[in-house]
């Protein structure tokens, strides 16, 4: 009987984190397209000011190698949220599902205290910055910003592969092999 409390608090938990996860997918989405869109105009309109009025702003140019980093890191984001990022996983086709299971779990765990270390220690290099650089030091934010991001994907990715029945995992064909190209694999049972 606690069990199933236990599980249904977990699953109330996990729908509730994976809200918090969209909606945090939503604001990601606005602010990659608004940084996109502001890099396009200020280059565009540095090339133009420099062509035909033999002007240019070298505070644009300054600024939007930080536009740059912030759209790739925030990009990351996304693609990890969507499991799109870069993944050793080749050794994993030829392994049973409950396998593949824990493997994907130990590695979200190991990839969430990673992030959650890093983020950590971009704190302290955030405050550097700004003690360096001044106002102009605050486009490092986006470290901290991104470790934390990712630590609460990862997290969220771990408990969510705990969470699916084993039939729901990758759809997979028979052999296991979710692009059926591996050889046949035994399934743990």
């Amino acid at each position: 009987m606690r069990t199933g409390a236990g599980r249904k608090q977990l699953t109330l938990l996990m729908h509730f984190l994976a809200k918090i996860d969209d909606v945090l997918e939503r604001i990601e989405k606005a602010v990659v397209v608004a940084l996109f869109a502001s890099l396009v105009l200020l280059i565009t309109f540095n090339i133009l000011a420099r062509n035909l009025f033999d002007v240019s702003f070298q505070k644009i140019l300054e600024f939007t190698p930080a536009l740059v980093l912030w759209i790739s890191l925030l990009g990351a984001t996304l693609a990890l949220k969507k499991g799109r990022h870069i993944k050793l996983e080749i050794l994993l086709r030829y392994t049973g599902i409950k396998s593949r299971l824990i493997s994907r779990i130990i590695s979200g765990l190991f990839g969430m205290f990673v992030m959650a270390i890093l983020f950590f220690v971009s704190i302290s290099f955030v405050k550097n910055e700004w003690v360096i650089f001044g106002i102009h030091g605050a486009t490092s934010i986006v470290f901290p910003l991104f470790f934390a991001l990712s630590s609460f994907r990862y997290m969220i990715g771990s408990f969510t592969v705990a969470e699916e029945p084993l039939h729901d995992r990758n759809k997979t064909n028979q052999n296991g092999d979710p692009q059926g190209k591996a050889h046949s694999a035994k399934e743990d049972s």
